[in-house]
């Protein structure tokens, strides 16, 4: 498999090992949580929000280590050449790296859209109010279980349960 020459570069090559191992991770650590049934809101926190920000991190590298080859490609160049890539679909490298581009992104995305949705859930948890998010409210967490109050989310009187809420 052909790529194009300015995915050649270490800052492309960091940033996809980056995004490679994040992505392992946070397969790995999913099948451990779903095996295990571990819905541990600390392992959620890492599963659905952190390791995911380190691999879009690492995404964004690639293209931007792309960029700066190109440009220095271009530099070194004699002639005068257009400043903007040449896209041909009919070219083994271009067609490579288009059909791993759309690839790739229709998983990432169709992961990030799961991921978001069970972040939300995991930051309207009870678990999450009370353990993770304000741990200095430990006493009020603890009277808040042996209360009649038990069966209403945190999110339902403190903030408003639902996406609207969310985004106020």
């Amino acid at each position: 498999m052909k790529l194009p020459p300015s995915s050649k570069n270490w800052l492309s090559i960091i940033g996809s090992i980056i995004a490679v191992i994040n992505l392992a991770l946070i397969i790995l650590l999913f099948i451990i949580s779903t095996i295990f049934n571990q819905g541990n809101t600390n392992l959620g926190m890492f599963i659905y929000i952190i390791l995911p920000g380190f691999m879009i991190f690492g995404l964004l590298l690639i293209p931007v280590g792309m960029f700066l080859e190109r440009k220095k490609m271009i530099k070194s160049m004699v002639h005068d050449k257009s400043r903007l890539p040449n896209i041909d679909l009919n070219n083994p490298s271009h067609r490579n790296a288009f059909v791993i581009f759309t690839i790739a992104t229709i998983i990432i995305l169709f992961l990030s859209t799961l991921g978001s949705f069970k972040a939300y859930h995991i930051t309207e948890s009870v678990e999450f109010c009370g353990t993770l998010c304000h741990q200095v409210m430990e006493p009020e967490h603890t009277a808040y279980q042996n209360s009649p109050h038990a069966n209403v989310a945190c999110v339902e009187c403190h903030v408003g349960a639902g996406a609207s809420w969310y985004v106020k």
